[in-house]
C-alpha cells in the first residue's frame, strides 16, 4: 500500500563525509532528488554462479558500483582484458566496487564452453576472485543488448547503466585508464544511506527511518531526532538482527501534533555494505 510521505530526508555518503563523529552537523535540503543519469540496468537472472554462495541479483548490490564483463574463456581478447579487471578488483572493492563476469558462450554446447567445470578451470587458471554467472543461454547477454566479446557495462549506485563498451584492453593502456576515471567517478559520487518516510495521523506523524538495500542501522547507538525545543524522539523497533547489533526491520518514532520539525537534528549510526565500520551522522532538518 502506498504511504503519503510528508518528509523525505535522503542521507547519502556525502553526509556521512561531511559530519563529524558523533557531533557534527551537516544542513542538507529536506528533499533530496537523485538525477536520471542513466537507464535501469536489467536484472541479473542467472542461477549458475562460481565465487558466490548464491545467485547474485543487482537488487541486492544496489549502494555498490557493479562493472559487468561479458566475457567466455576461449576468446583470447577476453583472457587479455582479464587482468585489468583482476587489477580493478583489488583497487575497488573495498571501496565499493563489485566485478561480475558474465559468461556468455560463443560456440554450441559439444565446444565445452557451457561446461561449469570448464569455467571453474579457466578462472583459476586466469587468478579470478570475483563471481562469475554461467550465462549459458544468454538471458543477460540478450537483456543487455551484448553484440561482442570482451564487453563491459558499469552500473552505478543506484543500478543506472552508466557506461558501457567493448574491446580488449590491457592494464595502464588509454582504455584501462579511461575505465579506471569512470569507476573513480562514480565511486565518489553520493552513496543513498536512508530515508525518513512520515505517515500523517490524527494525533501526529509517524516517522519511519528505512535504510536503502545493503545498509544496517545500528541499534546499539538508537537513532534519535532532537527536536528544535529539545525535545528527544528516538527510533525503535522490536525486531533486531540476532546479534542484538542492528535493527531487522525500519526502526520508528512518532512526533506529536503541534511539534515542529524545522530545526530538529536527526542523529543515526549507519554502516554501509561497503564498509566494516558503522558511521555516526547528523544531518539538520532545515524545512
Amino acid at each position: 500500500m502506498h504511504r503519503p510521505s510528508l518528509l523525505l530526508l535522503a542521507v547519502s555518503t556525502a553526509t556521512l563525509a561531511a559530519a563529524r563523529w558523533g557531533t557534527g552537523v551537516y544542513h542538507s535540503p529536506l528533499l533530496t532528488a537523485a538525477a536520471d543519469s542513466g537507464k535501469p540496468a536489467p536484472e541479473l537472472l542467472n542461477d549458475s554462479w562460481l565465487n558466490a554462495d548464491h545467485p547474485l541479483r543487482l537488487a541486492e548490490l544496489r549502494g555498490r558500483v557493479v562493472l559487468l564483463n561479458f566475457w567466455v574463456f576461449t576468446c583470447g581478447n577476453c583472457t587479455r582484458s582479464l587482468p585489468s579487471l583482476i587489477d580493478f578488483d583489488a583497487r575497488y572493492r573495498d571501496r565499493g566496487l563489485t566485478i561480475i563476469g558474465i559468461h556468455s558462450p560463443e560456440f554450441p554446447p559439444y565446444s565445452g564452453e557451457h561446461d561449469r567445470e570448464n569455467v571453474r578451470r579457466a578462472m583459476r587458471a586466469e587468478g579470478i576472485n570475483y563471481p562469475v554467472a554461467q550465462d549459458n543461454d544468454h538471458r543477460t547477454w540478450e537483456a543487455y543488448g551484448i553484440r561482442y566479446w570482451p564487453s563491459f557495462v558499469l552500473i552505478d549506485r543506484r543500478g543506472r547503466v552508466r557506461y558501457e563498451g567493448y574491446g580488449e584492453f590491457h592494464e595502464q593502456d588509454a582504455t584501462y585508464q579511461n575505465w579506471r576515471r569512470r569507476i573513480d567517478a562514480l565511486l565518489a559520487e553520493p552513496n543513498p544511506a536512508l530515508h525518513v518516510e512520515a505517515e500523517p495521523g490524527r494525533d501526529g506523524i509517524r516517522l519511519t527511518l528505512v535504510p536503502e538495500p545493503g545498509v544496517q542501522i545500528n541499534a546499539r547507538v538508537k537513532p534519535a531526532l532532537e527536536l528544535a525545543d529539545g525535545t528527544v524522539l528516538r527510533f525503535g523497533s522490536p525486531r533486531l538482527t540476532p546479534d542484538s547489533a542492528y535493527f531487522a526491520d525500519s526502526p520508528t518514532t512518532y512526533v506529536p501534533a503541534g511539534a515542529h520539525l524545522k530545526g530538529a537534528t536527526l542523529r543515526a549510526s549507519v554502516c554501509l555494505p561497503s564498509e566494516k565500520i558503522c558511521r555516526t551522522l547528523a544531518v539538520a532538518v532545515d524545512r
